[in-house]
């Protein structure tokens, strides 16, 4: 008696350990990625400097990591202030990330010195931190992604050089005063010209609004009538410089290099309003940002910059089948 009751206890015990074994191998093949390894969520907030109709750049970026979201096992929240010049609202939307908990946070930091103390609060929760498209004061973030823009100002320059003499006269419409990405392109862009910095008579700063930019533009033009070549550093600041210029009749008169890629600025290529435009890969940043955070998120190691790219395209190369790409860019193309 004591003996069948001992095998209808074995028995039990293998009918249990059988089925709990079938569970592990279900849980443990349903959790699994294509590289074999264990995939759970991922959660990721985006905080960019600031979202609005003017300004396609961030809508790109964000286009950009939603793409990377997509192909990984990652809830994407994103958090934006509605202009780049709200530095106190971007500060404040990362500490409501921080309240989140998530996994990482991929910012583009508002201010080389006001943000600061805000990256070095998540870092201090311990989420991973991946800085994107400016740097600030201080290393922060186990990654930074970038447009490497002293190359992008180099070009700029390096493009203008050869059209420039002696009776060159220079005006630069900036974004942000003091945001390393405008030190950083106005350095490139000085290295390039050389002695022809001299010429610079006037630079402005548009706080990255489109209508602010076109209205310093006719102030500095009508005070500095003798301008023949104005650079423009971003999005804003090159669609509203290129509408006063047009505005004022000095279309093709006044030599224009501008920045980014928004659909009035390419207009204003096509139009001959722009010598050339120099277009960064926000698709691509945004991309690259999600998928750094994402393998910071899971322990995977991380190189410490990875640059987004930039190239300077003309007129005469704007047709070409790669900038066509690049300037009206479909989601297949821009995961490299």
């Amino acid at each position: 008696m004591l003996e069948r009751n001992n095998h209808k206890y074995i028995l039990v015990l293998i009918v249990i350990v059988t089925i709990l074994a079938a569970i592990g191998v279900f849980y443990y093949s349903s959790g699994e990625s294509e590289e074999g390894s264990s995939e759970l969520l991922v959660r990721i907030v985006l905080i960019p400097k600031g979202l609005n109709d003017s300004n396609t750049f961030w809508s790109d970026v964000i286009e950009g990591a939603e793409m990377a979201a997509s192909e990984r096992n990652v809830e994407l929240t994103v958090l934006a202030p509605s202009f780049e010049t709200e530095v106190e609202v971007q500060n404040k939307m990362i500490e409501e990330a921080i309240e989140m908990r998530p996994d990482a946070i991929v910012l583009a930091p508002s201010d080389y010195v006001k943000t600061l103390p805000y990256a070095r609060k998540v870092e201090e929760t311990g989420i991973k931190l991946v800085i994107l498209d400016s740097v600030m004061a201080e290393e922060a973030g186990c990654c930074v992604v970038a447009t490497d823009n002293l190359k992008a100002g180099y070009r700029m320059g390096e493009y203008m050089k050869p059209y420039l003499n002696e009776d060159s006269v220079i005006g630069i419409m900036e974004h942000i005063k003091g945001v390393s990405t405008a030190v950083e392109r106005e350095q490139g862009l000085l290295e390039a010209l050389g002695t022809y910095g001299d010429q610079i008579v006037d630079v402005r700063y548009c706080d990255s609004s489109n209508d602010k930019s076109y209205e310093e533009t006719k102030a500095m033009l009508t005070e500095n009538p003798d301008i023949n070549v104005i650079f423009c550093l971003n999005e804003d600041s090159a669609s509203g410089a290129a509408r006063a210029v047009h505005d004022m009749g000095l279309g093709g008169k006044v030599a224009m290099v501008g920045f980014d890629s928004s659909l009035e600025e390419i207009q204003f290529l096509e139009s001959g309003v722009f010598n050339a435009i120099v277009v960064q890969r926000p698709l691509n940043m945004g991309y690259l940002g999600l998928s750094m955070a994402y393998q910071a998120a899971r322990s995977q190691e991380v190189p410490r910059t990875v640059e987004s790219g930039s190239v300077l395209i003309t007129k005469e190369t704007i047709y070409t089948t790669e900038n066509q790409k690049l300037l009206f860019p479909f989601r297949e193309n821009d995961k490299e």
